[in-house]
């Protein structure tokens, strides 16, 4: 029995308005922020996704400073297990 798709859930701020037309951009620190994708209108999304395989990820690397954000996978964690509780705690709430 196939499982029914769970709908996502999208984490925005309180009051949040919806841009028409925008840049998606990381940044290191306070450096200049760089342009890693667009939208043209307010229906853009730019979505990242790692599957649970050991270190399955992404490393994003500063064309000026050299500096690397390494976002991955690996093996849960004492912390990862509290985070789930805690996950679960607000659930049953």
């Amino acid at each position: 029995m196939a499982k029914a798709k769970k709908e996502k859930q999208l984490n925005l701020p309180q009051n949040a308005e919806p841009l028409n037309g925008c840049d998606f951009c990381m940044q290191f620190d306070y450096d200049e922020p760089h342009v890693i994708g667009a939208s043209e209108d307010a229906d853009g999304v730019l979505e990242l996704v790692i599957k649970s395989y050991l270190d399955a990820g992404l490393t994003f690397v500063c064309p000026t400073t050299q500096k690397k954000l390494r976002i991955y996978a690996r093996p849960l964690s004492d912390k990862g297990r509290e985070i789930l509780n805690q996950q679960k705690e607000i659930k049953n709430l």
